[in-house]
């Protein structure tokens, strides 16, 4: 045999003649007939298998005989037989020998056995040996074989219904996976071939399933019957069967089979038997609590006559969460149905065990990511908020809420055990959740407590459970989402899924992470919800779905705050958002007073850390912030410092709670680059004298919290350029509201200029993305009435532009291009339209300081930085003037090199303005030097400026001008320098200026200086000056205003003629030279006879200059005398011009008298030492004048000589007179006067010996001055005190010499004919 044997088959005959010999040997005693059977059939068995033919065959066709042994030893009674019995027909039906013939004979015997109650563990073992081994039984067999496994289960006896109950959970799937199988083996597919004949509707099984597809069905079709009260068709023989059982059965069937019932006619059972029979078995559970919750008014019995069976509606929403799970894509209306079911038994009117169980199934399917996606993108036929997704986030939220706002009733009570403290007393759960009296601890979650229920009855679960698990929800909801984005969906696919999750579910997430975010106590829960904010805010952002991402950063906001605290911008932006469900905006879950203020946790779960002044005007009182505040401002930091390029319009929002929360800490804010820098100042004390009070932990955590908010401003360098107008468009509006506080009285915040600054600093590589609007707001703050806030807003901006200048751009940027260097400078030189003088101070420091250090960097801005520098009209604060002038100071002295010649204009104009401030004398002086510098710088690079030279002539006379009208200060410090810079200017760089601007120089600026002068010098006060206390004490000679100004004219009246005289050669080019020549003898003379001594020196000087200048004056004894080694010939002057300045000596001697006829006062008649030198001058001029000396001339100095004469002060003689038996020096002049002339008559061949008759005048008036007194001698003589005052003895000596010299002249021309034919000696005669 085993030559002729394959091993299976070997293996099997073997085994089977072994069972019927225990079968034989069992049966030997009582059952002979069992005995005998098995013996024949053992001899046959063996026959068989020696045949050499296939032994499976064999047995098959031989089935019934070999049996017989096993039906006899079942029916025998005795329990070993049947076990035995059934042990071999296992054997068969798992080797495949059982012809379809012994079917009736073995199922009627498993049905006596079943029946019979006969060894119903080894029964049970049989049928799912038969079963699961082999694919024999089908049809009406297949079916009793279950029948009887089903009847089975419902024995009395746990261990056979147990039994029976595993068998039926084994071989139910087993059989739809054999029908699967087989579709596979026939078709190829996992879809079957449709029966074209099939109706759907009917009873009839579709012709086009095999055998193993049509039991599927038929078992399917019964179970829906059953659970529907129908009478089935198929398990014929059935008598009990509970919808336990058939919901267990039909969950095994549809898990795992999903291709099975992609065929019409199983589809067919799923659609119009299965789920509208779930559908109908659910209904109860929602009218039950309807009811539940109606009123009091009904009956008990109805009650219970309507209670859902607790295990059926667990098996119903099993059943439905596989259909959920595996056929929405077969069942998408009725899956949207079963959804819509699950919601319901949420509703807040609902018993707590069906809320946990829906909330389970929830749990199941969003814990599952592909799922989240599934239901997002499937359902989603509605209204962006109101799909099936986003309805079973609402139906969270609404969970949520209403354990939240649960009213203290009996029956709420029992579902809400936990709380802070037990019945005795002491603690027993930390709460993760506090709202009134309501407390939440959530507990660790493994499977669904009651989905995987097998109680007869619903558990008492707590709150606890519910909220632990609905919490979970929403973290698996996020944690989808962050998946979404950590595949960085740059896909269609992916980008439309996140966006579609995140469109559905926002308004639900966003309702119930606020309500939970509020209650929370525990940091790590509160994490969690701030970072699905996070999350969503991202997803929002990455979607361009403003609204979301705006509505969960306010949110995210208002959890860093107090529940009453308002924010305007957090304010504006929830009306912005649309209603949410639930919203507890609207219905705060915070627990108040009847004041309105926070009441504190009692159990100190979210204790104070800090507590500080608020920003906000609405908030009353101190602001009182919790460790859940700061755990919030942490993750809104984080968000911010990482989400940057996505928060788009809502930095807005992120900006002003940071605002806010800095004020409420009391967080420093720092101007970068300040030296000291600014800190920010508390609120004002008339109006809280409240600071900010810190835990020990918050000021060992608010340096890190410091650093945390700069990193935000850091990280701005890495935003795009979008981004950061975003966020500098946020800044700009919290400091535009700032300034608007301010304004109002109330002390501003100094954030947004602080954080402007920052944000500029880190972002110079960039500076015309953002420079235009930074540097515009930070102006108005500068402008603010407010001082901190104007002191913040200009250091802000001199600190940009200073940074901003010596920022190394790429490719030395900033030098190469001009409007860049306007566009970085504009905002500080716009600074100069501030009137406030502490901006105008930090403006000119700030110039100094870019002039000093960045000047190569300034290109083509010097024209508007001077501009500014020069603005100091008005300006009555000496360190503003000293601060601009140091900085026009550095222009000039280091940088004219560098700046054009529009700009060198400027600086002249600057300097001008700066010598005519009347605040600071030092600067005006320093000034006028900065003019001297100018113009030398002018002359020098006069060829080098590219300007036209009417251009260049221009600039030179606008310098002098400036210099000219410098002269005419009040001051007489600033008038002296600035003529002495004046003329030095001129005789320096004169030879510079063509004929035309020379004419222009002297007639406009030089003629019209000196006639001003005389002006002012006629009008000034003649009232002593007092000393100051902290001047040195004034000399008697500048005592009076008049005093000072006398001093510039004598001054500028000879520079004038040495201007002229030194450029004399140039003077008579003019085309009115002559009218220049009078007019400076016009202002000569009118300086001599201005009645003031040192005027009229100077004027005289002049003369005296201009004579020694036209050429050498002849000697009394007929010589010339010498001139000066230094002294060089230079005025040709013409006859005319002798004769005009001859004029205008002697119209300065008419003046002199007619000044000592007007004034009695010895102190203000003309001195000795003034009559001398005009006495001497004019003796000069007779001599200069030759040959053109005049009869005329010579009666004319009757007018003057010898009227000239004062007598001399008796407390002045001693130093006039060495002896006091000799004449005055100013005698002995005005003898020398007719000396000269009597020289120049008797010299021979004299061109004027016809002026004889003349001179002889003259001296005989001279005689006559000891006899006949002038007019002014008259007047002193009339003076009482005259001899006490004057020394007039000099008088008569001075009439001896001059007659000793009649007498001289006498003698030598008395023989003359004109002598011998005039009176001259009668005359002699009567004088003596």
């Amino acid at each position: 045999m085993a030559s002729t044997l394959s091993p299976p088959d070997l293996r099997f005959v073997e085994g089977f003649l072994g069972d019927l010999r225990n079968i034989s040997n069992e049966g030997r005693k009582k059952h002979s007939a069992v005995k005998e059977a098995s013996e024949t059939a053992i001899v046959r068995l063996r026959n068989l298998s020696l045949n050499g033919k296939d032994v499976r065959q064999s047995i098959v066709s031989h089935c019934l005989d070999l049996l017989q042994p096993i039906l006899l030893a079942a029916e025998s009674g005795n329990s070993k037989l049947v076990v035995l019995g059934l042990q071999a027909l296992q054997r068969l039906f798992s080797h495949e020998t059982i012809a379809d013939t012994s079917l009736p004979v073995v199922m009627s015997l498993m049905w006596t056995l079943m029946e019979s109650h006969t060894e119903e563990l080894k029964l049970i073992q049989t049928i799912t040996v038969i079963i699961t081994s082999s694919n024999i039984l089908h049809g009406e067999y297949l079916a009793k074989s279950l029948v009887i496994c089903l009847r089975m289960h419902f024995n009395k006896d746990p261990v056979i219904s147990n039994t029976a109950g595993a068998a039926i959970r084994q071989i139910v799937p087993l059989l739809y996976e054999k029908a699967l199988e087989e579709s596979q083996l026939r078709n190829g597919d996992t879809r079957l071939d449709s029966d074209p004949n099939f109706r759907l509707g009917t009873a009839v099984v579709p012709s086009s399933l095999g055998r193993c597809g049509a039991d599927a069905y038929c078992l399917l079709n019964d179970l829906c019957m059953i659970m529907n009260g129908e009478q089935h068709v198929w398990l014929i023989g059935m008598t009990e069967m509970t919808r336990v059982l058939a919901l267990e059965l039909i969950e095994s069937i549809l898990a795992g089979h999903h291709a099975l019932f992609e065929a019409k006619e199983f589809l067919f059972l799923l659609r119009e038997r299965l789920c509208p029979l779930l559908i109908k078995l659910i209904s109860p559970c929602i009218r039950h609590s309807r009811i539940a919750s109606s009123a009091s008014s009904t009956s008990p019995s109805s009650l219970i006559a309507e209670k859902p069976s607790f295990p059926v509606t667990v098996h119903l929403i099993r059943t439905v969460f596989v259909l959920l799970v595996s056929y929405s894509d077969l069942l998408r209306n009725e899956t949207e149905i079963f959804y819509s079911l699950l919601m319901k038994f949420v509703d807040s009117d609902k018993v707590q065990w069906t809320k946990l169980l829906a909330l389970d199934v929830l749990f199941r399917l969003l814990n599952d990511s592909k799922m989240v996606v599934l239901i997002s993108q499937t359902y989603n036929t509605k209204a962006a908020s109101e799909g099936v997704f986003g309805d079973l986030i609402n139906t969270i939220n609404n969970y949520i809420m209403a354990v939240f706002v649960r009213p203290n009733s009996p029956s709420s009570s029992a579902s809400t055990p936990t709380s802070s403290t037990s019945s005795n007393g002491p603690p027993v759960v930390s709460t993760t959740f506090a709202h009134k009296d309501v407390n939440i601890q959530l507990v660790p979650l493994g499977k669904a407590a009651l989905l995987e229920s097998r109680d007869s009855e619903p558990p008492v679960i707590s709150d606890n459970y519910g909220m632990s698990v609905a919490f979970a929800c929403l973290c698996f909801v996020s944690r989808t989402v962050l998946d979404l984005l950590e595949k960085n969906p740059q896909f269609d696919a992916d980008r439309t899924a996140l966006q579609t999750i995140v469109q559905h579910s926002w308004c639900g997430m966003l309702s119930a992470v606020s309500s939970l975010l509020e209650a929370s106590c525990d940091d790590s829960v509160t994490d969690s919800l701030l970072q699905i904010c996070k999350v969503y805010v991202r997803a929002a952002g990455l979607c361009r779905m403003d609204t979301v991402r705006e509505a969960f950063i306010t949110a995210l906001c208002k959890a860093a705050f107090p529940i009453n605290y308002t924010i305007g911008i957090l304010k504006s932006a929830s009306s912005r958002l649309p209603s949410l469900p639930n919203d507890v905006t609207s219905a705060p879950i915070n627990k108040t007073s009847s004041d309105g203020q926070t009441i504190v946790d009692p159990e100190n779960r979210n204790q104070i850390v800090a507590v500080g002044t608020p920003l906000s005007s609405s908030f009353q009182g101190a602001v009182m912030l919790t460790s859940k505040n700061i755990t919030c401002l942490n993750k809104l930091l984080e968000m911010t410092s990482t989400l940057g390029d996505l928060l788009d319009s809502s930095w807005i929002l992120v900006l002003a709670s940071m605002q806010h929360l800095a004020w409420i800490l009391g967080i420093n804010q720092f101007v970068p680059g300040l030296a000291n820098g600014l800190s920010k100042q508390r609120q004002r004390p008339s109006e809280n004298q409240q600071s900010t009070i810190l835990t020990n932990v918050m000021m060992s955590d608010l340096p890190e919290l410091t650093k945390r908010f700069d990193e935000v401003f850091q990280q701005t360098r890495t935003l795009t350029d979008a981004s950061l107008h975003h966020v500098v468009s946020a800044l700009c509006k919290l400091s535009a509201d700032a300034s608007e506080s301010a304004a109002v009285t109330r002390e501003p915040s100094l954030f947004p200029v602080a954080k402007l600054v920052d944000v500029g600093m880190v972002n110079l590589f960039r500076i015309e993305a953002w420079w235009a609007p930074v540097t515009q707001n930070l102006a108005i703050a500068a402008g603010s009435s407010n001082l901190v806030l104007r002191e913040w807003g200009t250091d802000a901006i001199t600190i940009l532009v200073k940074e901003s200048l010596s920022f190394d751009f790429q490719q030395t940027l900033l030098q190469s291009s001009p409007a860049l260097q306007i566009k970085i400078l504009q905002p500080l030189l716009g600074l100069s339209q501030i009137g406030w003088s502490d901006v105008r101070l930090k403006l000119f420091i700030s110039l100094n300081h870019v002039i000093l250090s960045s000047a190569e960097k300034i290109g083509s801005c010097w024209k508007p930085i001077v501009a500014v520098i020069g603005a100091v009209d008005g300006i009555n604060d000496e360190n503003l003037v000293r601060a601009g002038f140091k900085c026009i100071q550095g222009v000039v002295s280091d940088h004219l090199q560098n700046v054009s010649f529009d700009c060198v204009e400027q600086c002249v104009d600057a300097a001008a303005k700066y010598g005519n401030q009347p605040q600071e004398l030092n600067v005006a002086l320093t000034a006028v030097g900065l003019m001297w510098n100018l113009a030398d710088h002018i002359y020098q690079q006069r060829a080098t400026f590219g300007v036209s030279q009417e251009r260049l002539q221009n600039s030179m006379l606008n310098l002098y001008k400036q210099l000219s009208q410098l002269c005419l200060d009040v001051r007489p410090e600033v008038r002296k320098s600035a003529a002495q810079t004046l003329f030095l200017a001129i005789a320096s760089h004169g030879s510079a200026l063509d004929i035309a601007t020379w004419n222009r120089l002297v007639v406009d600026i030089c003629y019209i200086l000196l006639k001003c002068l005389e002006k002012y010098c006629t009008t000034a006060s003649e009232d002593r000056i007092s000393d100051d206390d902290d001047k040195v004490i004034m000399h008697h000679s500048r005592d009076t205003a008049k005093k000072q100004w006398a001093e510039t004219w004598a001054i500028v009246l000879p520079a004038v003629t040495k201007t002229i005289t030194g450029s004399f050669t140039i003077v008579l080019k003019f085309k009115q030279s002559q009218q220049v020549w009078q007019g400076l003898l016009y202002h000569i003379q009118r300086g001599g006879i201005s009645g003031l001594e040192e005027v009229s020196m100077s004027a005289l000087k002049c003369v005296d200059d201009i004579l020694l200048l036209s050429g050498p004056t002849p000697s009394e004894n007929g010589r010339s005398e010498a001139q000066s080694p230094h002294t060089k010939s230079m005025l040709d002057l013409s006859v005319q011009m002798l004769d005009d300045l001859w004029k205008c000596m002697h119209s300065i001697g008419i003046g002199l008298i007619e000044c000592m006829k007007r004034k009695t006062e010895t102190d203000s008649l003309p001195s000795q030492k003034l009559l001398t030198l005009y006495s001497t001058i004019f003796r000069r001029l007779n001599a200069r004048m030759g040959n053109n000396f005049s009869s005329n001339m010579l009666k004319k100095l009757h007018d003057v000589f010898p009227a000239v004469m004062l007598p001399v002060l008796h407390r002045n003689a001693a130093k006039i007179l060495p002896c006091k038996a000799e004449i005055s020096p100013l005698q002995e002049a005005v003898l020398m006067i007719a000396e000269s002339l009597q020289t120049e008559i008797l010299k021979p061949r004299s061109a004027t010996p016809h002026l004889v008759t003349e001179l002889f005048g003259l001296w005989l008036k001279f005689a006559r001055q000891s006899t006949s007194i002038p007019v002014i001698g008259r007047s002193l003589a009339m003076d009482p005190g005259y001899l006490s005052t004057w020394w007039a003895a000099t008088f008569s000596l001075f009439s001896e010499t001059a007659m000793q010299k009649v007498y001289e002249l006498y003698t030598v021309t008395h023989t003359w004919k004109l002598v011998m034919d005039s009176d001259v000696l009668s005359n002699i005669i009567q004088v003596r």
